[in-house]
């Protein structure tokens, strides 16, 4: 749980970045890479308590994402665009899976009750 709270703020700073703090992503492409392989290794670890693993298998593949983007922001200048809708909606859907998997700790195999 704590891993999926973690990857939520990640990826709230992602959307501050990319909305409110643009230079940040423009300067130097550090803080792609960085933060893609902590939504990673975050989803990764995250996935070993979840009832349903696909929400972090997604984190996991948005982190690689995030990690393509960033390897190549070094390579090659990037437009402006590109990198802010990447990092935009990279960081919603992984805030949004990782906050959902964290609420969502029903077990799958447990009866359900009947209230009383």
């Amino acid at each position: 749980m704590i891993a999926n709270l973690v990857n939520t703020l990640l990826g709230i700073a992602l959307v501050y970045c990319a909305v409110l703090s643009p230079s940040t992503l423009a300067d130097s492409p550090w803080g792609m890479l960085v933060t893609g392989v902590a939504v990673i290794v975050l989803a990764l670890w995250a996935r070993t308590t979840d009832a349903i693993k696909w929400f972090n298998t997604t984190n996991v593949v948005l982190g690689a994402l995030l990690l393509i983007l960033g390897a190549t922001r070094t390579a090659t200048a990037l437009h402006p665009l590109l990198t802010f809708w990447s990092v935009f909606w990279i960081g919603s859907i992984v805030s949004v899976f990782a906050f959902w998997s964290a609420l969502y700790n029903r077990d799958a195999r447990a009866k359900p009750s009947t209230g009383f």
